[in-house]
């Protein structure tokens, strides 16, 4: 499928399903709505992403972007969004879904903040060059057709000197080689009828209604090569200590019984998020 079709399916699929961690859809747009929102992001990111709010606070070092010029690429739901806006900076948030756009909005109202919100495609930024000192890529390139693009208009539109973050899916953990690869994929024989990627778009995001359109893993050798445009970068594997806890399978959880320190070097080493840290 060419990228232009792709990315519209994405777009459409993205526009329908909110990535609002599986709340009632009732709910959407409400003060209660944005809360259950964080209340999940701070439970389920804990305790590597945060132990307490702002959320993120162990990857951001929020008070350096005081009176800086932030993009917020993929704002979703506006949960990275304020964090940033409560921090002091000048917020622009761009997403690829009309409904998002709205959600954030709505939250920044809630709440008395201001934030430039807009529609945008993060492959081609409307945004001249050198015009934010920090960027956050949360959970998109994944999920874009053309990543390696992506990465480049994140470049080109941040200052020389500025900084970034992005998160993305890790292709060497227990969720792809384990639980996807091996055991969709092979024990169920997933792989007999359906190409990795297809499992991968299945069995990931919106897994509860039949998968999204397009998610894609990489190992951290694969960041660091997107990522060489930049000056420097960092890749650190990242999950909860839990994620060892359905070891060997979840009908056999043995690895419950693992020591908590041993529980902690797997999700360094075997998690299913990579937070990748840039500079330009």
């Amino acid at each position: 499928m060419k990228d232009d079709a792709l990315k519209a399916k994405v777009r459409t699929w993205w526009n329908d399903n909110p990535f609002a961690y599986l709340l009632s859809v009732d709910e959407e747009g409400s003060w209660e709505f944005f809360r259950n929102v964080d209340r999940k992001v701070m439970k389920w990111m804990s305790p590597w992403a945060h132990t307490k709010y702002p959320l993120l606070s162990n990857l951001v070092d929020y008070k350096a972007l005081k009176g800086k010029k932030v993009l917020d690429i993929a704002c979703g739901t506006g949960w990275t969004t304020e964090q940033f806006v409560r921090a002091g900076a000048e917020v622009t948030a761009v997403d690829l879904t009309p409904n998002a756009v709205e959600l954030t909005k709505k939250r920044m109202q809630l709440y008395g903040l201001n934030a430039t919100v807009q529609e945008a495609d993060a492959e081609n930024l409307p945004f001249p060059d050198e015009s934010f000192d920090y960027v956050m890529a949360w959970g998109f390139l994944m999920h874009t057709p053309d990543t390696e693009k992506a990465i480049s208009e994140i470049r080109r539109v941040m200052k020389t000197g500025g900084r970034g973050g992005a998160m993305m899916y890790n292709k060497n953990s227990i969720h792809w080689r384990w639980a996807l690869w091996f055991g969709k994929g092979v024990l169920q024989g997933k792989l007999l009828k359906m190409k990795p990627q297809e499992i991968a778009n299945r069995y990931t995001d919106g897994a509860d209604v039949g998968g999204n359109m397009l998610t894609k893993f990489y190992t951290p050798d694969e960041f660091e090569k997107m990522f060489s445009i930049f000056k420097t970068r960092k890749v650190v594997v990242c999950d909860r200590p839990e994620v060892a806890d359905s070891l060997p399978m979840r009908r056999l959880p043995l690895g419950r019984y693992l020591p908590m320190f041993v529980k902690h070097w797997i999700a360094a080493h075997w998690g299913q998020t990579a937070w990748i840290e840039f500079e330009k």
